[in-house]
């Protein structure tokens, strides 16, 4: 598209039937076009071998199963632990990734987190590291809300991420609906998808679809 609206410029500008500055105006918009990247705007595409949860970097009474695609709280697990998942997010693009709560627990939880400072026994949302959102309808990150955010979501609903890493911005979609960016996070630079749940939540993640 970019060398047939140069071939196109160079045609007019060379009959001369418009004034020089739209040429050069034309010029430096093709300048600024080359050096634009779809994956600016388009969700770069995760690698499925990556998008896995880790269990280097898991509650103590969760399981990973069907080759780290699942976490399952165990019988036992009666407060909120975490799982982060092994692909790192980083640098420029937005990335995104869907959860499917195949089973609900009392507040579901799904985002992002950081890897300093992130403790996998408290839930995401009550550290200054955990960004995430419920399946109350709100947002919380430090323990702070940001209500009315979707409607209450349970059994069998895909939450879609969408992580904007070039303006550290979130957002997130329920069952293909997608709701606002949050721009009230602070995000840092290098982040992972989380989740926090316990007995008897069991979520599996994917890459977006």
């Amino acid at each position: 598209m970019k060398c047939k609206v140069r071939t196109f410029v160079d045609r007019l500008n060379g009959v001369g039937i418009i004034p020089t500055e739209i040429v050069y105006s034309a010029y430096r918009n093709i300048a600024l076009l080359s050096n634009f990247s779809l994956s600016d705007f388009r969700g770069k595409a995760i690698n499925e071998s990556n998008c896995v949860w880790d269990e280097t970097a898991c509650g103590p009474k969760l399981i990973i199963k069907d080759n780290g695609k699942i976490v399952q709280a165990l019988e036992g697990c009666n407060s909120h632990q975490n799982v982060r998942a092994k692909i790192t997010l980083e640098n420029k693009g937005i990335f995104e990734w869907d959860v499917i709560i195949e089973k609900a627990c009392s507040y579901s939880w799904v985002g992002v987190c950081a890897s300093e400072n992130f403790n996998y026994e408290i839930p995401a949302g009550k550290q200054s590291t955990g960004w995430v959102l419920g399946s109350g309808n709100y947002v919380r990150n430090s323990g702070i809300n940001i209500e009315n955010y979707c409607p209450s979501f349970g059994d069998g609903t895909k939450v879609t991420v969408h992580l904007d890493m070039n303006k550290r911005t979130c957002s997130f979609s329920i069952n293909g609906i997608k709701y606002r960016e949050v721009s009230e996070w602070n995000l840092p630079s290098k982040l992972y998808p989380v989740v926090s749940l316990f007995y008897p939540g069991r979520f599996r993640i994917q890459p977006h679809k």
